[in-house]
Formats: C-alpha cells, structure tokens, sequence
C-alpha cells in the first residue's frame, strides 16, 4: 500500500520566549500548517514579528485575536495596537 513518505521540514530554529514559529503558531490556532501558510499569504492573520531572517507569532496577540474572533490583518492591526497601549 503506497503511503505518503513526504515530511515537513522542521523549523529551522526554536522562537524566543513569547513567539511562536510557524508549525507552533498553527498547532496554537488548531489548524493545520498548510492552512496557516495560506492564511499568512492572504492576510488573514496576525502579522509575523521578523527577527533576522525567522518569522514568529507573538503568543499573546494570538491568544487575544483568537478572543476578538480571529478577524482578517487588516481588521485586526488596529485592534491590535489600542490592546497594547492598553
């Protein structure tokens, strides 16, 4: 019976404390990591801190994008920015 041998590469290193690489930061939101490739290439999550050549997640803005519904970037960048200046 064929099966799928193809993997996935592994992130090329662990994130800072607070960030979350990409297979973390799908596995945070419960989807897959394809899934969350095609929601950063359409904008329709947070965008990624980058640090050198890595990208992350910050865990706390996904946690509180989660909470207001998981809008689209560009709704969400606002938001975003008055929750930080609290």
């Amino acid at each position: 019976v064929p099966t799928d041998t193809a993997t996935e590469a592994p992130d090329p290193a662990p994130a800072p404390p607070g960030l979350l690489r990409r297979r973390d930061a799908a596995r945070f939101c419960s989807v897959g990591v394809s899934t969350w490739d095609r929601w950063t290439a359409g904008g329709l999550n947070p965008a990624p801190v980058k640090i050198g050549g890595a990208v992350a997640w910050s865990r706390d803005e996904l946690t509180e994008w989660q909470r207001h519904g998981c809008p689209d970037r560009k709704t969400w960048g606002p938001t975003w920015a008055k929750l930080r200046a609290g």
